[in-house]
């Protein structure tokens, strides 16, 4: 009977959006959530019809053998129980039936309308009706700034009795000092903060996020030094204190929203300087990959959906912290004065010259540049702590960084980890946004506790591994998922000198994938490796990212989730390592927000990584050895590609790149920025 009685009101009552979807989609989404397709085309039922109390009502109704009995009389007339109405149920808990009213007038279109007599009734009750409870504004008021409206009655109860046995400040009793203090600054800075203009709003914005955050870390120290009473576990305390801060950062952002700002927004950064970067024509790093990745973003909204913002410079000051203060955190000097003593010498006119060749002159085949690379990379970077600004401060729940080149393969020092070259990267700029989110704000930076980067690029991110985690730093968790493993890239245990087994990024031949060994294995809690075989499938990184990354995750529990965003996963990436389509990565992108909802209030950044699935943009030259093909297929990207961006393409990288133009680079990033917008709304 419930079972019929549900099935009616979900083919009644509940959209069937999910019947829209084709078999490949509910297929991508079923493997990436490790469930059965059924259950993503399940209609999901409201609240209301789950909790009906159908006990009640089968209590009352004749038992199914009375029903049988029936149903077989003399006659020969089936005698058939009507299917119980869930949705007349509902109704009759609704104005004006819940009042013993007459049912709704129904119309001859099917719709229903109240009689004005009803309407009368509903909306002015006579003057014998009076409340139960009358609450004056100011009470409302007091009570929502109280200790019990953030912590939970377990950290209440917890608090106040320590206090009222132990007049000392010690760790609970400090605790509950800070909580205090800091709900009555939220409250006296949300009665004054509409009288301030808009640059002193978002300062002082920022400025009340990142000291709730600060704090937040530091009452953790507190419980080091403090009495614990017995039977409580620290770690529960942690973590009711984690929550507790966190309802503080939601109730600053909610008193102290801005128009345009804050909830519901995602923002896309991008600077064209990063152009400057130019590298050979045979490269699978184009300088096409930005406008592609602009174009994408641009077609999930960004600069045109109010709600997604694309902002196209990063301003002055960033630059100036990233050179000075963060990239010397990452790199060492020696690898930062190499590099730029190299590309400053590279003659104006000169391109696609190797960046990162060592003194023998090896290891610089595949991360080439200009005279502008430089200026690309510190851009990178800037673009990243200007993220991290924005969405720590308020102003965005999360942001997409559109830069090149990339960063996750470049370490402290030239190719990290034995790789055979730096992959195409200079600067690492997910590693520098961890830097500068947990630099303390004394010396520039947020001040954040606890970093989680999330590197789900086809390739192992070697050099964000050496620089945030060569040993064990409770600061940050690395997190990869990546074609590989040991039984591809080998099993020496020994540190060998013959490194003939690493892949050269986008190269032919090869034993094993770049950037090698380092991989394979997780060397300390606070790396969580995952190699997924010799090509990166759905099914396998879905599996990943619920059953351990998740887990992992939420334990750790970070202030701030910085995504590196490879998308040469992708099916019709030229590397050729992936199986996910365009979709899998807004569900990746998606499950990746969940994890920062439930751990951080959704603070969650990007960045562009590897992904290289970008058709021919420009019609090519005439060839003397290889016939012409005048109706060969070029890429319109319009006002996004600049007037004097080449795209050179050998005709073999060509073919391999003409099935993007039905799904590739551009979809890939469209629907990870997708993911960001449906994910953008705090609650």
């Amino acid at each position: 009977r419930i079972a019929v009685a549900l099935k009616k009101y979900s083919i009644e009552h509940i959209s069937r959006d999910q019947d829209a979807r084709s078999d490949e989609q509910v297929h991508a989404s079923a493997s990436l959530t490790e469930s059965h397709t059924l259950s993503v085309r399940a209609p999901i039922f409201p609240s209301v019809a789950l909790h009906v109390p159908f006990d009640y009502i089968l209590s009352k109704l004749p038992h199914p053998s009375e029903l049988t009995s029936a149903s077989t009389g003399d006659d020969g007339d089936a005698d058939f129980e009507p299917t119980i109405d869930i949705h007349a149920i509902i109704q009759s808990m609704s104005p004006p039936e819940c009042f013993g009213k007459k049912p709704l007038l129904k119309e001859q279109d099917g719709s229903y309308l109240t009689p004005e007599h009803h309407k009368k009734l509903i909306l002015s009750p006579d003057s014998t009706f009076t409340p139960a409870v009358i609450v004056s504004h100011a009470e409302n008021e007091e009570a929502l700034w109280t200790v019990n409206k953030f912590a939970s009655d377990f950290m209440c109860g917890l608090l106040n009795t320590h206090l009222a046995n132990d007049e000392s400040i010690d760790g609970l009793g400090y605790m509950h000092k800070l909580l205090i203090s800091l709900i009555s600054k939220l409250r006296r800075l949300s009665e004054v903060f509409s009288g301030y203009s808009a640059i002193r709003q978002k300062a002082e914005l920022k400025n009340m996020l990142c000291q709730i955050l600060t704090i937040k870390g530091h009452g953790e120290d507190c419980l080091e030094y403090g009495y614990i009473p017995p039977g409580v576990s620290k770690a529960t305390i942690i973590v009711e204190w984690r929550r507790s801060l966190e309802r503080i950062y939601k109730r600053a952002l909610g008193k102290l929203s801005l128009p345009g700002i804050g909830n519901n927004v995602t923002c896309v950064v991008t600077d064209s300087r990063c152009n400057g970067h130019i590298t050979q024509g045979g490269s699978f790093e184009r300088p096409v990959r930005l406008p592609a990745a602009i174009k994408g973003a641009k077609n999930a909204g960004a600069g045109t959906d109010p709600n997604v913002h694309l902002l196209t410079q990063v301003e002055d000051p960033y630059l100036s912290t990233a050179e000075n203060i963060v990239i010397p955190k990452a790199h060492k000097s020696s690898y930062i004065k190499r590099l730029k003593g190299r590309i400053a010498s590279i003659p104006l006119n000169e391109t696609g010259v190797p960046l990162t060749e060592d003194s023998e002159g090896e290891g610089g085949e595949d991360t080439m540049g200009s005279r502008g690379s430089y200026m690309a990379a510190v851009i990178g970077v800037a673009a990243s702590i200007k993220a991290c600004d924005m969405v720590v401060g308020g102003q965005c729940v999360n942001a997409f960084c559109a830069v090149r080149p990339p960063g996750h393969h470049a370490g402290q020092e030239l190719r990290s980890m034995k790789a055979i070259s730096n992959g195409f990267c200079l600067f690492n700029a997910a590693a520098c946004a961890a830097l500068y989110a947990t630099t303390p704000i004394s010396q520039g930076g947020l001040g954040l506790r606890r970093v989680c980067v999330i590197d789900f690029d086809v390739h192992h991110g070697n050099g964000t591994q050496d620089i945030l985690c060569p040993t064990h730093d409770p600061r940050f968790l690395y997190v990869s998922l990546h074609a590989g493993g040991a039984h591809i890239n080998g099993y020496d245990d020994e540190d060998s000198e013959d490194e003939s087994f690493r892949l050269r990024l986008g190269g032919k031949k090869q034993d094993g994938i770049f950037p090698g060994r380092c991989g394979d294995t997780s060397p300390h809690k606070g790396v969580l490796n995952i190699p997924l075989g010799k090509t990166v499938t759905a099914s396998a990184i879905g599996a990943a990212l619920m059953s351990q990354v998740a887990p992992k995750v939420e334990a750790f529990s970070p202030d701030l989730i910085v995504l590196s965003a490879g998308f040469d996963a992708h099916v019709n990436d030229p590397l050729g390592l992936g199986g996910l389509a365009a979709e899998d990565f807004k569900s990746l992108t998606e499950v990746s927000c969940q994890m920062a909802y439930k751990t951080c209030s959704g603070r969650i950044l990007s960045l562009l990584e590897g992904g290289y699935g970008v058709p021919c943009c420009c019609q090519p030259k005439e060839d003397l050895f290889l016939p012409n093909n005048p109706g060969e297929k070029v890429l319109q990207l319009g006002s996004d590609l600049p007037a004097d961006m080449k795209d050179e393409v050998p005709f073999t990288l060509r073919q391999k790149l003409d099935r993007c133009h039905a799904e590739g680079f551009i979809e890939c990033v469209k629907e990870h920025v997708t993911g960001f917008v449906k994910c953008n709304k705090r609650k």
